[in-house]
């Protein structure tokens, strides 16, 4: 009887100690509970720059073959979105050349990325994406007209980057876009022995026409100063070389430069005297201009890519 006694006893302790535990278990909480509605949204202003990457340019622009590193806009990641986008030059522009940014901060109307989205530029390179892979939540063509909207807004509201900041307009030295010469008094363009090639100089001409074509990020190419030239038989002795002024013209010349794709305007020329130079003679040419900020700029400069040294010589045949 006492033995039957002492295993009640201590069912009846088990049993109070086990319902205790339940009674303390945390987990009993309802407001512990997981939330029904699972969805969060990390980007709340769908116009930030960070949500136009994940919305936008991830899953519709940076598809293998497209902005995925092949070439620019690069829309691999969020920095490499934002730096080739905001204040970089555009490759392919319009039959006017009306563009000068992919993204010209608080003016959408001359910013080429948002031109893309909603007309094709030229005729032929047709409307962005050319392609959009289907992505069950940012497919392209179910939220078209808002993403075009969201990137309009973004660029008249300044175009700030991740971090909410303004951007600065950079201020870096004038570039080349090409070079062409006509026999003096003449109207077509010399020939050269590729597109990019040297120009190709008859030994008859008493004089040659050289116009230049340069772009500054910030002023006019007939804003530019200092614009020298010199000549040279050897590519590696510019040193000592004379240097001559370049004429600055108000009208300039719209021809197909060093980008084959394109035409553009040449605002600085100069007529060279042919009289001192024989069949077979290479010449190498340089050119120097300086922005209002940066040192003159040399045009080929010594580190220039081999096509640019080459496009800017003349072989006299």
């Amino acid at each position: 009887m006492r033995k039957s006694l002492y295993i009640f006893i201590i069912i009846s302790l088990v049993f109070q100690a086990c319902k205790k535990d339940v009674e303390i278990n945390p987990y009993d909480n309802p407001n512990l509970n997981s939330p029904k509605d699972t969805t969060t949204n990390y980007f709340p202003d769908a116009t930030a720059f960070q949500a136009l990457h994940n919305n936008i340019f991830i899953p519709t622009c940076a598809n293998s073959g497209c902005h995925d590193g092949s070439f620019e806009p690069d829309f691999r990641t969020i920095e490499s979105s934002y730096n080739t986008l905001v204040y970089q030059p555009v490759i392919k522009n319009d039959n006017g050349n009306t563009y000068e940014f992919r993204v010209k901060p608080s003016n959408s109307d001359k910013s080429i990325l948002y031109k893309r989205l909603i007309e094709d530029i030229d005729g032929i390179s047709g409307i962005m994406p050319l392609s959009a892979e289907y992505n069950a939540e940012h497919y392209w063509f179910d939220h078209k007209e808002e993403y075009i909207q969201n990137i309009k807004d973004w660029i008249d509201n300044g175009a700030k980057d991740m971090f909410g900041n303004l951007p600065l307009q950079p201020n870096n030295i004038p570039e080349m876009r090409g070079v062409i010469a006509f026999v003096t008094g003449q109207n077509t363009p010399l020939a050269r022995e590729i597109p990019r090639g040297t120009i190709y100089v008859p030994s008859s001409a008493n004089s040659i026409d050289l116009w230049f074509s340069v772009q500054d990020d910030i002023l006019l190419s007939n804003e530019l100063s200092y614009n020298k030239i010199k000549f040279s038989t050897n590519l590696f002795n510019f040193e000592n070389k004379p240097e001559f002024p370049l004429e600055v013209i108000m009208l300039p010349k719209n021809e197909t430069g060093f980008y084959v794709s394109t035409t553009d305007d040449f605002y600085h020329k100069y007529t060279l005297d042919m009289s001192t130079f024989t069949t077979g003679d290479i010449v190498f040419i340089k050119i120097y201009v300086k922005d209002d900020v940066n040192p003159v700029t040399e045009i080929p400069s010594n580190g220039s890519d081999y096509n640019i040294v080459k496009h800017f010589t003349f072989t006299v045949q």
